[in-house]
């Protein structure tokens, strides 16, 4: 319920591209629609934009607006890319000048450069979804100093938090939300499936995982993963997958836009990131009542997974992960303690509690 003391304001999300389907742009949906359901102005400011529509469901109040309608993408020439840094920017600057807005928010660091760079930065605030280390030295620097001239940035950890407020930017932890209730009871399963989710990129390691898999299938060949998501290294992994044997066992099965089914067909969560910042899916594995195994990779499973709620392994550690999956196949018992912890960490990520979160940072 809105609070009387909470006026409504125009709240304006700017995202690279909203027709993409990653995290970002799904989390960038769910914030736009909760803000909207409490009649709040809300609308989405995509620079970019590569495919017809946004790719997750909006609420028909949350308008969307596009600046540049071509996509986006790093691996063209410098010149190309400068030529798009320069058309965001101005674009950003006379967007807001003829819409002009109470909250600005900024989603991740190149975004944000555009709004500090047409000189909306004091109305906006920055959100980070990404881990404080991805980008060298002298780019985190001038970032921290890029900050420095935002409202707040909205961190999705503690810990990395604690990294910005250490170079003296004034910080805020916000997690995601939950983008859909918390199941009634655990769900770890009979079927005799996996289920993993996310970009098929190396940060998500699934090449680890799939050398990790090779002796879990060999134990047990009436076992299988279900892996969700597209990315560059798909035709890569596929190949890796077929050279180890594991075409039976081993399926790619792209982009979903029913994640939520996926999972309450499948007995666990599998998790094999180098790196994350906060990863969704995790959340949103726990919340259908999936136990989890994770590399305890910086910095987002250790505090989802805390107090018992998944297997968490060294990092990168091969056969550590390809024994903990193995256990969790020994162990119903096992998984069944995990998903009832699970779901308790859950209830900390629901939309009207991440609400209020938002609604504290605006008050101030």
């Amino acid at each position: 319920m809105k609070s009387k003391a909470f006026k409504v304001m125009r709240i304006s999300f700017v995202i690279l591209d909203i027709t993409r389907c990653y995290g970002t742009e799904r989390t960038t949906t769910l914030l736009a629609n909760k803000f909207a359901e409490q009649n709040h102005k809300v609308s989405i400011l995509s620079v970019f934009k590569e495919g017809d529509r946004p790719s997750f469901p909006l609420n028909e109040k949350v308008t969307v607006d596009y600046l540049i309608p071509e996509p986006y993408t790093h691996k063209a020439s410098v010149l190309s890319i400068f030529v798009q840094y320069i058309k965001a920017i101005i674009a950003i600057r006379k967007y807001y000048q003829h819409n002009p807005q109470d909250i600005i928010i900024g989603q991740a660091f190149l975004v944000c450069f555009f709004l500090w760079m047409s000189g909306y930065a004091r109305q906006a605030f920055a959100c980070e979804h990404y881990k404080y280390g991805l980008y060298n030295r002298p780019v985190r620097a001038f970032r921290n100093w890029m900050y420095c001239r935002f409202k707040k940035v909205i961190t999705l950890t503690d810990c990395y938090a604690q990294e910005y407020k250490r170079h003296g930017v004034e910080t805020t932890v916000i997690p995601n939300m939950l983008p859909f209730p918390i199941v009634d009871n655990i769900h770890a399963g009979n079927a005799k499936k996996m289920i993993s989710a996310g970009r098929l990129q190396s940060e998500k390691g699934y090449d680890l995982l799939l050398q990790a898999l090779k002796p879990v299938f060999t134990k047990y060949p009436d076992w299988s993963i279900d892996i969700y998501g597209e990315g560059d290294d798909r035709v890569m992994l596929e190949k890796l997958r077929d050279d180890l044997g594991l075409l039976p066992y081993v399926h790619f099965l792209g982009f979903s836009s029913n994640i939520h089914n996926a999972y309450l067909e499948a007995s666990f969560y599998v998790m094999s990131s180098r790196h994350e910042g906060f990863p969704m899916v995790l959340l949103e594995a726990i919340a259908c009542g999936l136990p989890v195994v994770s590399f305890d990779c910086p910095n987002g499973p250790a505090a989802l997974l805390k107090d018992g709620a998944g297997l968490l392994v060294e990092p990168e550690n091969i056969q550590a992960l390809s024994d903990a999956i193995i256990r969790m196949i020994e162990h119903p018992e096992l998984r069944e303690a995990y998903a009832k912890k699970g779901l308790q960490v859950a209830s900390e990520y629901t939309p009207n509690a991440i609400y209020r979160k938002w609604q504290t940072l605006f008050m101030e």
